[in-house]
């Protein structure tokens, strides 16, 4: 999105006194330096923006000089009044709602011209009493002025997890009392932390879903080696391209060369068990209808009609710009099962949901933001999170924000900064741009959340426009065990832009709401992706988008591998109600066993590795048995250690399942043939 001149500063301006750097609260970035706010003063550290006006009742203050983005969460330590000017009005945020939203007052006055000359630069005042311990969430296009003795501070981090008195989780991980977190920096390039890793459970329950290796929760020691697999392109891609006029169009928007698009981007990609479909939600076009398509195998497609004469679900009209579709099948109210964002202009963004593709409820207004915003739903504290794209110190961004109930009115605006690209992200070399978080979707896939990261890598905007290419972005992983904190180990792209001229998925490419499918011993990733080239030989940066597919063995993301030399992996101690252990393991040429230890490390006989019968298969769903025992019974509820041995193979997953069969008991990212739903059940 363009950018207004009025870009963003966060500064604090102290009344009645000098202030130098030294004396400066710890908000403000280190970097910064003091001035006085007067008329001329360059007002950030990395523009030459200077005041343009200074009302009566701030002259003579100071302020900090900072980065022109930096939000943040700042923690009150002195009470005082705090004064906030931020634009009168702004296409993208609506800063003034939110001051308002934290118990600001707006003062008498007309807007005045901070800087610049476009109306975007025109500010008001705001004005709000803290007190000592409150917390204040602050974000682009403010700054703050300090009257008194008023101090803040960022907020730090807890690293006592083992002391958290909050809600405890599925997987024995207990929260923080104050949740969402809002402790994390958003000018910060280090990595976001995983405190339940530093901090894991005495002892893990077991019950929901496999137990996946991507980090060592799991895990009390090893000598296996951990190796992280990307996705697969389907050699048949694209599967879906555009075709119908709405897809053909050029761009309503007036934007030049923006055609032949087929635009997933949040667009949802699920399986309807109740009519045994794949069922995608797409924009038909630059800027289009939401539309609507079927298929039996995810990989031919039609287009059934929603309307007399097409497949259109929402016009362009109500459609919107930018939006993101899930198909609810765990809710129980029909009336909600297609549920929907999108981004309106000025309005802001706004939710709906709908019973058939059909009948579309009102427009809920959610809050103001950037594009690119997307929600998804957290089973495991049953909860829908919204994916909120905001601008910061390191660009494009993700605030979080969380509600029981998806039609949250304002939802938005309880958002807290969540997490960037960081410096283990690579910069493209030829693009030569600081990467960014151009989105973060999520879905639960068996015992953890699954995060797809889009990363933008760049060229900037206006040298793809310039240029009619599309800009690049590659699709990443991450996975978390709390719903918050990710843990992003392999920065490899999981699924990377092709960059070669003519390609289908030459670059820029898009995930879905609903990230993958299972489809038997494999994943599908559906996913969007631009060529930049139009069936007629125009060009343009948004031109010729189409839908492909990408697989994954189920559970494949990482395995721990052995050798000719045989290795052993030893699990935490773990509880669990089932009776019957399965893997996910390929050794066809080795093999693989295992046995049960107590709390000192003991064998539990029978479950020995002696009297184990050798697993030699390549099976995403291997039983795992012993000689002289049924079944796992006797050890429900206990705390107890599984120890795998393991020889020319790679384990990529277990669990202890309630049923001879194998069910997991865990999620189904967006489900898949040959389930009832989204839970592994027997």
């Amino acid at each position: 999105m363009t950018k207004t001149l009025f870009l963003y500063a966060l500064m604090l301006v102290t009344f009645g006194m000098a202030v130098n750097a030294q004396q400066a609260p710890a908000l403000v970035a280190e970097e910064g330096e003091a001035d006085a706010f007067t008329l001329g003063a360059r007002l950030f550290s990395d523009r030459d923006f200077t005041v343009l006006a200074v009302p009566s009742a701030l002259e003579g203050a100071s302020f900090i000089r900072a980065l022109i983005e930096c939000d943040q969460t700042l923690v009150c330590t002195r009470a005082g009044t705090l004064y906030a000017v931020t634009p009168a009005s702004h296409p993208e945020n609506s800063l003034a709602a939110d001051l308002l939203q934290q118990g600001f007052v707006q003062l008498p006055g007309k807007p005045f011209q901070l800087f610049g000359s476009a109306p975007g630069d025109k500010a008001l005042v705001f004005r709000k009493l803290l007190a000592a311990g409150e917390t204040l969430q602050t974000r682009k296009w403010v700054v703050l002025l300090a009257q008194g003795d008023l101090s803040l501070t960022r907020p730090k981090r807890d690293r006592h997890w083992q002391s958290n008195d909050g809600e405890t989780l599925y997987n024995g991980i207990r929260l923080p009392r104050v949740w969402p977190p809002r402790y994390n920096d958003p000018a910060s390039a280090e990595p976001m932390e995983t405190p339940y890793l530093d901090a894991p459970p005495a002892i893990l329950p077991i019950d929901t879903g496999r137990q996946l290796f991507v980090d060592d929760f799991l895990i009390a020691g090893t000598d296996l080696t951990r190796t992280f697999h990307t996705a697969e392109k389907y050699a048949g891609n694209p599967v879906f391209t555009p075709t119908t006029p709405d897809e053909l169009a050029a761009s309503r928007t007036g934007e030049r060369g923006q055609k032949a698009v087929c635009y997933l981007g949040h667009g949802g990609v699920f399986f309807d068990p109740a009519e045994a479909l794949y069922k995608m939600w797409y924009t038909a076009g630059w800027r289009g209808p939401l539309a609507y398509a079927s298929s039996k195998d995810a990989i031919r497609w039609e287009r059934p009609l929603v309307t007399p004469t097409n497949n259109v679900v929402l016009p362009a009209s109500r459609a919107g710009g930018d939006n993101c579709v899930w198909f609810d099948a765990l809710t129980t109210n029909s009336a909600e099962r297609v549920k929907y964002l999108a981004e309106k202009g000025a309005r802001g963004h706004v939710l709906m949901v709908s019973p058939d593709n059909r009948m579309w409820s009102p427009d809920l207004p959610a809050g103001r933001a950037g594009d690119y915003c997307s929600f998804f739903f957290n089973p495991f504290r049953d909860v829908w999170v919204y994916s909120v794209k905001r601008g910061g110190a390191r660009g494009r961004n993700r605030y979080y924000a969380e509600s029981p109930f998806f039609l949250t009115e304002g939802a938005f605006n309880s958002s807290v900064y969540w997490c960037n690209a960081d410096r283990l992200d690579e910069q493209d070399p030829d693009a030569r741009c600081a990467p960014q978080l151009y989105s973060l979707s999520a879905v639960a896939y068996e015992s953890l959340m699954l995060g797809i990261f889009q990363i933008h890598l760049g060229p900037p905007n206006e040298l793809c426009d310039k240029g009619q290419f599309p800009k690049i972005t590659e699709l990443k992983l991450g996975f978390s065990r709390d719903g918050f904190h990710w843990q992003r180990p392999d920065r490899r792209a999981f699924i990377p832009a092709a960059r070669k001229e003519g390609a289908w998925d030459r670059a820029y490419l898009h995930s879905t709401a609903g990230v993958c499918l299972v489809d038997g011993d494999r994943l599908l990733f559906p996913y969007c992706a631009y060529s930049g080239l139009a069936p007629d030989g125009s060009r343009g940066m948004y031109t010729g988008a189409s839908v492909g597919l990408a697989t994954l063995r189920r559970d494949g993301f990482a395995s721990m591998d052995a050798g000719e030399t045989a290795g052993t992996l030893t699990t935490r101690p773990v509880t669990f109600s089932g009776n019957h252990l399965f893997v996910n393991v390929a050794c066809p040429r080795g093999e693989l066993r295992a046995e049960i230890l107590d709390a000192a490390g003991n064998a539990l006989p029978p479950y020995t590795a002696a009297a184990c019968k050798p697993v030699s298969a390549d099976r995403t769903l291997q039983r795992v048995e012993w000689a002289g025992a049924a079944d796992l019974s006797a050890l429900s509820g206990k705390p107890v250690r599984f120890r795998f041995h393991l020889t020319n193979g790679q384990l990529y997953a277990f669990w202890v399942s309630p049923s001879s069969g194998g069910a997991s008991r865990g999620y189904l990212a967006a489900g898949g043939p040959g389930h009832t739903g989204v839970i592994d059940t027997p």
